[in-house]
């Protein structure tokens, strides 16, 4: 689990003894990401897929149906915000979280459209909301087309069943070129349909056969050798996971080694201006260090079900010792 990048500012203020990082917080982010990207465990980036198609992009969409009219106190939560259904007594006019439950379901829905598709908060600007008078459930679409809104994220507390989470989003092929998103830290591989492609080597990429599977890389972007009209390009990358604010996001068990490491900059910074002694800077470095290869050793150690895993391959590569004794020390004793 990863959790906000907030919580190592905190800790390295908290150490530091600094009131106030509001002016840090960007350089920090920096030095955060290349803290993560040094400890490199297995673990530290996600392995994500994005989608390309040759037509165009494709937002992404999810679906709630509904069995009766929403309870007091139910709630329906998309990415961060939190849409809490409330009788009508109980509605507060300027909190824009708080949907009125109507007389029946097509006035309670039609309330939750109004109060939705008019929010400002940032974590559902551009979401739409659609319902049809006498339908049972809810459409829901990302503002904006590609494979970023695949990663909204929808809850509910049993006020209704989730049908359909934000999918379908995709990117789109453009003259045998795609993006890559933003996040990404390493390419891992590229499906098309269901061929896997491979890059090519020749040196001369742009004049390799349109009849092979081959793709190159250019800057951020993927060219391919064939032009595919009718096949789904998938692209499977580690990537890092980022909050709402835009930060990269720490996983669970760096948030000290990550922050001795910040904490190291921060006062090389200081060192460098001769402001800072030597030994203190190398204190923090010699932190840094032993906390990187502890949380590295911690990741990579298999858990329980890999530790089982290990242990039938292990048993099925033993050879099968004889019964009877050796003949002398060394002979079939191993």
């Amino acid at each position: 689990m990863h959790v906000p990048v907030n919580r190592v500012f905190n800790n390295v203020a908290r150490n530091l003894g600094l009131a106030n990082y509001s002016n840090n917080i960007e350089t920090w982010a920096e030095w955060a990401f290349e803290a993560e990207q040094y400890i490199g465990s297995n673990k530290t980036f996600l392995e994500k897929e994005i989608t390309y198609h040759n037509a165009l992009p494709a937002k992404a969409t999810a679906k709630i149906e509904f069995d009766e009219n929403p309870t007091e106190k139910s709630f329906i939560k998309i990415n961060d915000v939190r849409f809490t259904f409330r009788t009508i007594a109980n509605v507060i006019d300027n909190d824009d979280t708080i949907i009125g439950i109507g007389v029946n379901l097509d006035t309670t829905l039609g309330n939750f459209v109004d109060k939705l598709n008019n929010s400002y908060y940032y974590g559902v600007k551009g979401i739409k909301i659609e319902h049809n008078t006498g339908d049972s459930f809810i459409t829901l679409s990302a503002g904006r087309s590609g494979d970023i809104g695949n990663n909204i994220t929808l809850e509910t507390s049993g006020v209704g069943k989730i049908t359909k989470f934000f999918s379908g989003g995709k990117e789109r092929i453009h003259n045998k070129q795609i993006k890559l998103p933003d996040n990404i830290v390493k390419l891992l591989s590229i499906r098309a349909g269901d061929s896997i492609l491979t890059p090519t080597s020749s040196k001369f990429k742009s004049r390799v056969s349109d009849q092979l599977n081959r793709y190159y890389i250019n800057g951020n972007r993927v060219n391919f050798s064939a032009d595919y009209t009718n096949e789904d390009i998938v692209v499977s990358y580690l990537a890092v996971p980022l909050g709402s604010e835009g930060y990269p996001m720490i996983l669970q068990g760096h948030e000290e080694a990550v922050a001795f490491y910040i904490m190291w900059k921060f006062k090389s910074v200081g060192y460098y201006a001769g402001e800072v002694p030597q030994y203190i800077v190398k204190d923090l470095e010699r932190r840094w260090y032993q906390l990187c290869a502890k949380v590295r050793g911690d990741d990579n150690m298999p858990n329980s079900a890999e530790l089982l895993k290990i242990g039938k391959l292990w048993n099925a590569r033993v050879p099968v010792t004889s019964h009877n004794p050796p003949l002398y020390d060394g002979l079939n004793s191993y």
